[in-house]
């Protein structure tokens, strides 16, 4: 599983927040417009980040107009961010020179308080990677440590800086140690990052999550455990989507799930997720793309495991080649390896023999740089530590001197303290004066507004007895007579002995509207007083009532009901009732809506109504005095439930009416 840790090496810095890059120059200007305040220059680094990978253009476009804007108004912060921005930009194309350049520009505009640490700590890291990709050992590890360093040291950085310094030094163990499992210190960093990891769950933090995934992806792979570092890249790959991340993130993670099958001779398995790969990089840039060409590899490597030794020849030379060009050459050493393979099974043994020597120079360099690293970074580990415990005993001494300040300023603050509670007293009592008033005149409003809701719901229930009575005399009364008359008038219609066609059409067409007339008396008695809210409850009602609609006229209603379903108080089921029936006449009334939605939800104390349509809308910044009648006898209605109304509407595009009660249960 090496090959899989070179690749989790090549992301890391990816993944602690680099952007794409663009042609360096010594003096970075912009040329149009300046930004015109602190808060414009930070939303546009931000912008610079998102764009990063897919339109890295645009994006060092970003931090070049904000680090010319910052420069403007003298915002250190920002200055010190926009040459981040940059020396990351360049270093991934390769360009360590410049990149060195602009970190180094960084530093001095580190004065910020508030974020001086965490800015020197993510310059550090910039300036390691770097290095590391330079040869240069020694300054890698330098800057890798004060980076650690001063997360080891200032508590107040955050998590997510914390977390890109240790897995900045698990990196490097990684790659440098051959026997990770029992190493102590691995394990130190383990635990440390473990550790991060249950904040991050504690506090649902996706981003950081997704971040600790892909270091375990690539621990789980340096010690070899294969189903522990492809459940890890998996678990990424889908954090990575779902939170639409950096490319490079999910590219790196297929690319080390390609590997893990291609170590196994799977290359059906190899070549899928290598595909998989190269879909997610991004297509500005791509042939520069480390990861593109690392895929060819892969690819390369699956072909030559399906036995198209001239396909794997081809790809590979070119894709060395590009290698080389880049100065990328510590990934090589896998497709020389390769290489040699396939010149051996075509019979080219000379090619071979010249591949397999190339492959060996390539490791032995990186074996003894490796080595050359440990030793150096085992020694900055204890002068670093040395310089710790000599600032940690000049902190102690001055602790002990603010300690004898802060025992005098405490004598002088009590005698303060009880001279301010004597005032803060008298203070207090006039204040409770003043207040009592205050809840004298509350209840007296509360009472009037009691008042007048009493009065209001009593009127709503003599309504609602007439509305009764009405659809009993409706029901009993005229639709009886009308059943009497429509039998009386069907017995005459089968006797009649007459052969004239106008008449029997005439009798027909009367008995018709007799029917028609029952019906609509029928509908109109059950909507007055519908007997199934008062046998089945609201949801059975409301569910009847809209189909009803759907059925007699041109509205396409849909009805949804959440929640905790039960029955209500009969008056207040009653209430919520007539509700929603005015809400839906009026959308049939003034609407000219083709489309509506009546939903219900059920909450363990309160009950939800919302009804929406698509028609021409209402002006809702009218005065309630304004309002039609329907809109009045809803409020007041709503009012008699201690609820609550919203109603947004856009003339045009429709209206959505937000009803919020308190529930009235049941009472035994």
């Amino acid at each position: 599983m090496k090959k899989c840790t070179r690749i989790w090496h090549c992301v890391f810095f990816l993944l602690a927040g680099l952007p794409s890059a663009m042609a360096w120059q010594s003096s970075p200007s912009y040329p149009g417009a300046l930004l015109a305040d602190t808060a414009a220059i930070n939303n546009s680094l931000q912008k610079a980040y998102a764009i990063r990978e897919a339109h890295s253009d645009s994006s060092i476009q970003l931090c070049k107009q904000a680090l010319a804007s910052a420069e403007a108004l003298h915002y250190e912060a920002g200055i010190c961010e926009a040459y981040i921005g940059l020396s990351r930009a360049h270093f991934i194309v390769n360009r360590n020179d410049e990149a060195l350049v602009y970190a180094r520009k960084a530093l001095p505009h580190c004065t910020d308080e508030s974020k001086k640490y965490e800015q020197e700590t993510n310059i550090y890291l910039a300036m390691a990677f770097v290095y590391y990709y330079q040869g240069r050992y020694d300054s890698c590890a330098w800057y890798r440590y004060k980076a650690l360093n001063l997360v080891e040291t200032q508590p107040t950085i955050n998590t997510q800086v914390q977390l890109t310094a240790y897995s900045s030094v698990l990196q490097f163990w990684l790659t440098a140690h051959s026997d990770i499992k029992n190493d102590v210190y691995v394990q130190n960093i383990m635990a440390r990052i473990n550790q991060i990891e249950k904040k991050a769950v504690a506090a649902k933090d996706s981003s950081l999550l997704l971040e600790i995934y892909f270091r375990k992806s690539g621990y789980h792979s340096s010690c070899n455990n294969i189903d522990s570092m492809r459940y890890y890249s998996k678990k990424t790959i889908d954090l990575a989507r779902r939170l639409h991340s950096t490319p490079s993130v999910i590219t790196a993670s297929l690319l080390n799930l390609a590997e893990s099958y291609l170590d196994e001779d799977n290359a059906a398995a190899g070549l899928h997720y290598t595909q998989e790969a190269i879909k997610a990089i991004p297509d500005e840039n791509k042939e520069q793309n480390r990861f593109y060409i690392y895929a060819m590899f892969d690819m390369a490597d699956a072909w030559y495991l399906q036995k198209k030794y001239t396909q794997a020849i081809d790809l590979l030379e070119s894709s060395i080649e590009k290698a080389d060009t880049l100065g990328i050459f510590l990934i090589t050493d896998y497709a020389h390896k390769i290489l040699a393979n396939c010149y051996e099974a075509t019979g080219n043994y000379s090619k071979a023999a010249m591949h397999w020597k190339t492959y060996a120079q390539i490791r032995d360099s990186m074996v003894k740089e490796k080595k050359m690293e440990l030793v150096y970074n085992v020694e900055m580990k204890y002068r670093i530590a040395d310089k710790e415990r000599e600032l940690a005993q000049k902190e102690l001494s001055i602790i002990r001197n603010e300690n004898r300040i802060k025992i005098k300023n405490i004598w002088i603050g009590i005698i303060l303290t009880a001279t301010t509670l004597l005032l803060i007293l008298g203070l207090l009592i006039n204040r409770n004066n003043k207040h009592k008033h205050k809840l004298q005149g509350e209840k007296i409003r509360n009472l009037h507004q009691e008042l007048a809701i009493s009065s209001l719901q009593a009127m709503i229930a003599g309504e609602e007895k007439e509305r009764s009575r009405i659809a009993r005399d409706l029901h009993d009364g005229m639709g009886g007579m009308l059943a009497i008359i429509r039998t009386r008038l069907s017995s005459v219609y089968r006797k009649l002995d007459t052969t004239d066609s106008y008449i029997q059409n005439e009798l027909a067409e009367i008995i018709l509207l007799l029917e028609e007339s029952s019906t609509e008396l029928r509908k109109t008695a059950h909507n007055l007083m519908p007997e199934i809210l008062l046998r089945e409850g609201l949801m059975n009602a409301t569910l009847l009532f809209c189909e009803r609609i759907r059925k007699g006229y041109m509205l396409e209603i849909n009805t949804e009901i959440w929640g905790d379903t039960r029955r209500l108080a009969d008056d207040f089921e009653l209430m919520v009732y007539r509700i929603i029936q005015e809400l839906v006449h009026n959308t049939l009334k003034h609407a000219r809506a083709t489309q509506a939605l009546v939903q219900i939800v059920y909450y363990a104390k309160t009950l939800s109504i919302t009804v929406e349509d698509n028609g021409s809308g209402i002006h809702v910044n009218k005065p309630q005095h304004a309002e039609g009648t329907g809109l009045k006898n809803i409020r007041e209605r709503v009012s008699s439930l201690n609820g609550q109304m919203d109603i947004s509407s856009t003339p045009g595009k429709g209206t959505s009416v937000y009803i919020e009660l308190e529930v009235q249960e049941v009472t035994a």
